[in-house]
């Protein structure tokens, strides 16, 4: 199969590419870390019970998916490079509160605000800097950019560990401050400002509001269900919430001239597929991050140390082929290594369903498993947000990458949901439930094969992208 010439990239966009994706590897790499910290942050604060201090995970992860879609329209609207820059600074802010917390309030309240922080820039960094790129090579910067978070994901545990062990929590936090100065100090240089949409429509003051709303209470019930449970009055609450105030802003934004989200962007079969296949791919990874370790310490009774030792080579293995996989992608065409990409996490949930029992085989079991599965989500992962993008003006760059990474985020915690459900909340989970769930995510691991290879188009422009407001 030959492939198309690649078209040359300049040295300014890479650079561009380098600061946003820097700032998404912090991010993940403060997400993680603070699960790593978690332990040591419970010993400071002793006097907070750990269902409050469970707030600095579960608010960060909320403010993140709560955000995301509304900083993704005003930035096509207002800038991206200004919302960029707000998001950095504070996130650089969050993470001093973090560093000096003197309480644990305090120190919960530096999360949420790091997680409001990540949500104005995780969307609009790589909106802000796609466009730089030629339509040819847009895959592999999208590439990088996610490769970039997992890098920041498969360094965390280590690293944060280290930083514990020898520093104390607090630095974990701190590391983000000496990065947030250099990428607002090379923006300034790099970052060019988008062009705002001045179409004259004002936004949705009434669907905007209802919106954020529904996508906050929406993330509450899915990040606390797992703690509280399905029929806690916290969560039966805001879940009346979602279900009143959902279907009035879906309405709204079909029929608004300038919504918070143009849904009809999604209503193109080459959106829908790709960002339901994102969805899965989501859940699957996330549950699948929480299972592994602990298999590891349930079953065969590794140390922490040792489980994320046994667990690193995925997310290395993820990072590598995500780059690769925006090459291949813009050399022979996206789809092809989409369809293929989705075939290894059949393969990898059936080699943990088969292959791992209660006896360690690390080697012949556990190793080849996650390889599988750290191989298909980077072949598969990145390409599936390019392919999210491909084809929308640039002038909705942020809105639409904002949409699939809210579902993305918004998924992942189903994940866990689904994957806290199966396995129980016995503080010794045996492993037949480990093994029903890896049956059960075997057969889930399917549905990605099946919507891209049933329903993704097989020419990637073959259908139009929806007129929608504000692209003429």
């Amino acid at each position: 199969m030959k492939g198309q010439k690649l078209e040359a990239v300049p040295r300014r966009s890479w650079l561009a590419l380098a600061l946003a994706a820097l700032t998404y590897t912090v991010i993940s790499i403060t997400l993680t870390g603070t699960n790593i910290a978690f332990p040591a942050i419970t010993d400071e604060f002793s006097g907070t019970s750990r269902s409050t201090l469970s707030w600095a995970l579960s608010g960060y992860s909320i403010a993140l998916a709560t955000f995301m879609v509304p900083a993704g329209r005003l930035s096509d609207r207002s800038g991206r490079r200004r919302m960029f820059f707000a998001g950095v600074w504070l996130f650089l802010f969050a993470s001093v509160v973090c560093f000096l917390a003197p309480t644990a309030n305090v120190f919960v309240a530096g999360r949420i605000l790091q997680g409001i922080g990540g949500s104005l820039t995780v969307p609009t960094s790589l909106a802000l800097v796609l466009p730089a790129f030629p339509t040819s090579r847009r895959t592999s910067a999208v590439a990088a950019w996610t490769a970039s978070g997992t890098i920041g994901a498969a360094i965390a545990p280590s690293l944060s560990a280290v930083i514990v062990e020898n520093l104390g929590w607090r630095y974990v936090y701190l590391m983000a401050v000496p990065v947030a100065i250099v990428v607002l100090v090379g923006g300034r240089r790099l970052l060019s400002e988008s062009e705002p949409i001045l179409d004259g429509k004002k936004l949705d003051l009434i669907g905007f509001p209802l919106g954020t709303i529904a996508i906050g209470l929406l993330a509450f019930v899915i990040v606390q269900s797992p703690r509280l449970g399905w029929s806690h009055a916290a969560i039966i609450m805001p879940m009346i919430g979602v279900i009143c105030l959902l279907p009035v802003f879906v309405v709204r934004s079909l029929r608004h001239p300038a919504p918070l989200l143009d849904l009809r962007v999604f209503s193109s079969r080459p959106v829908w597929t790709v960002t339901l296949a994102g969805l899965i791919f989501s859940m699957l990874g996330a549950s699948t991050w929480v299972v592994w370790p602990l298999f590891l310490t349930e079953v065969w009774d590794y140390s922490l140390v040792q489980a994320g030792l046994a667990i690193t080579p995925a997310p290395i293995c993820a990072s590598g082929f995500g780059l690769l996989s925006g090459y291949l992608a813009d050399r022979f065409g996206r789809r092809p290594l989409i369809a293929f990409g989705t075939l290894f996490p059949i393969a990898a949930m059936l080699t943990m369903a088969l292959r791992w029992g209660a006896e360690p085989n690390y080697l012949t079991g556990f190793l080849p498993a996650i390889l599988l599965f750290g191989t298909g989500f980077g072949l598969t992962f990145s390409s599936l947000n390019a392919a999210a993008l491909d084809g929308q003006p640039e002038a909705m760059f942020g809105e639409v990458n904002a949409g699939f990474n809210t579902v993305r985020n918004l998924a992942s915690g189903l994940g866990v949901a689904a994957a806290v459900a199966i396995l129980g909340d016995a503080d010794n989970i045996a492993f037949e439930r480990f093994d029903r769930f890896f049956f059960v995510f075997a057969l889930f691991a399917a549905a990605p094969a099946i919507v891209i290879n049933g329903f993704y188009p097989r020419s990637q422009h073959t259908q139009a992208i929806p007129t929608v407001p504000g692209s003429d």
